[in-house]
């Protein structure tokens, strides 16, 4: 039971019932995605600036932390609370405002990434970031682990359609960065996107979007081999083509989408590619990349132009996630990142890994940026289990780096991978990170724990 008086700080919020501290029906706001969890000391639903603003006073004068969460569909125990937090849920700020002839939107750090996809599509326009979990993620989430997703390679990711940031800073004072500033000034909203709630609580996101963008064809194309289906991963790529998307899937977790939701197509086969050309020379991407993929001996091709029938083969992918949720009692989900020409080192190595190891190992991903999903399922839930996926995490990092890549594609650093940091990062920069944290979090309140140990 906390010893903490909560009287003060509900009298000064916009609804008193926004503060919950009986959290016995909250067990979701515990964790994100992933294994861990913690109770915090309460739970606040936000609704405006303020009542942020207040939240924060309050956590400095009693010495409490702040966790910062969005849907909490994180994969890196982001916005898991720590001992003697308040959790403070955006999830109800979810203004919307768009301004069709600047191309621009105006959003609630609680919108879902759907929403403002859907309502730009309504008025001729788009939002191109489309992190798998786009149907629950929120954008402030989105913001705050730098999202990525299927279109990343041709689009870009998160930080390259954020104009304009608004949000809560430590000392509960407000900031503004981009287009909500008069002057533009030194160009401090990239600090916050990616920081995971360490320095800042969003409050309001400007997004640029772009015109709407037809769908090219999609392709399914099947492989034997894992290697063979990165091999053309990687020549597609550096040919110089870029499609929409490029989804790599290897042979086990097509499997569990199997077992989640039965594709006769897929059966027996070690590596899929999900691909949807560009809008520009459908017909002359497509064969391209016909040729590539069946130069790489690809035992299976079909290109699918109707819309609707497409959406039947993204099946497979969209159900990866909840097939493993649903097949294995433990899902370790690591997101590395290597240069295209190493992608077929990282699928071999995987695959290596997963022939040699007790537990069940396979990888998917946005192959067309190099971005690897890597997944280390126990399926009994043992501590023996839990100590062989930590060992096993190690050595991905580690092979990622030896390949020139990076530790964290998008899911952020979090709780997860804080200890694999300096491998990526030496002590200076990390040094100089730590610096940039005490400026804006001198006392550390602001989501602490997370990023660095």
């Amino acid at each position: 039971m906390s010893k903490v008086d909560f009287l003060k700080l509900r009298n000064k919020l916009s609804n008193p019932e926004l503060l919950i501290t009986d959290l016995t029906e909250y067990e979701q706001y515990f964790h994100d995605a992933t294994e861990d969890s913690c109770v915090p000391e309460a739970l606040i639903f936000t609704e405006c600036e303020n009542d942020i603003s207040e939240t924060i006073k309050f956590c400095r004068e009693h010495k409490l932390s702040l966790v910062p969460r969005g849907a909490g569909t994180g994969l890196s125990g982001g916005c898991v609370p720590s001992q003697g937090s308040i959790v403070l849920s955006t999830e109800r700020m979810k203004k919307l405002e768009i301004n069709s002839k600047k191309k621009l939107a105006l959003c609630g750090p609680g919108l879902i990434t759907k929403d403002l996809q859907d309502k730009s599509n309504d008025v001729g326009l788009a939002y191109p970031p489309d992190p798998a979990s786009y149907e629950e993620s929120t954008l402030g989430g989105n913001v705050a682990e730098n999202a990525g997703g299927l279109r990343c390679k041709r689009f870009g990711v998160t930080k390259d359609y954020v104009i304009g940031l608004k949000g809560i800073l430590a000392d509960g004072k407000k900031f503004s960065t981009g287009i909500y500033n008069k002057n533009s000034g030194f160009n401090i909203g990239d600090i916050f996107i990616a920081s995971e709630g360490t320095l800042c609580v969003i409050t309001e996101i400007a997004v640029r979007l772009i015109d709407a963008v037809s769908p090219g064809n999609t392709l399914l194309i099947a492989f034997n081999s894992p290697k063979d289906g990165a091999n053309a991963v990687s020549q597609i790529i550096m040919s110089g083509i870029i499609p929409t998307i490029l989804e790599y899937i290897d042979g086990d977790a097509i499997a569990c989408s199997n077992e989640y939701e039965k594709s006769d197509l897929l059966d027996d086969s070690e590596a899929i590619l999900l691909i949807e050309t560009s809008d520009i020379d459908i017909s002359d991407q497509t064969e391209k990349i016909r040729i590539i993929c069946q130069n790489n001996n690809s035992k299976y091709i079909r290109i699918e132009k109707n819309d609707q029938k497409a959406e039947s083969l993204w099946k497979v992918r969209r159900n990866i996630s909840n097939a493993m949720k649903a097949l294995a009692k433990i899902r370790v989900s690591e997101d590395v990142a290597v240069p295209i020409s190493k992608f077929p080192e990282i699928i071999d190595y995987v695959r290596q890994l997963n022939e040699r190891s007790t537990i069940r190992i396979n990888c998917y991903g946005h192959a067309g940026d190099g971005n690897l999903h890597v997944n280390l399922m126990g399926m009994n839930g043992s501590d023996t289990e839990l100590e062989i996926i930590e060992k096993h995490v190690e050595q991905i990092m580690k092979k990622t780096i030896q390949l020139g890549g990076t530790i964290s594609g998008e899911h952020g650093i979090g709780l997860a991978k804080r200890k694999y940091l300096g491998l990526e990062f030496d002590k200076s920069t990390i040094s100089y990170m730590l610096k940039l944290k005490e400026i804006f979090d001198p006392d550390n309140i602001l989501n602490p724990g997370k990023i660095f140990l």
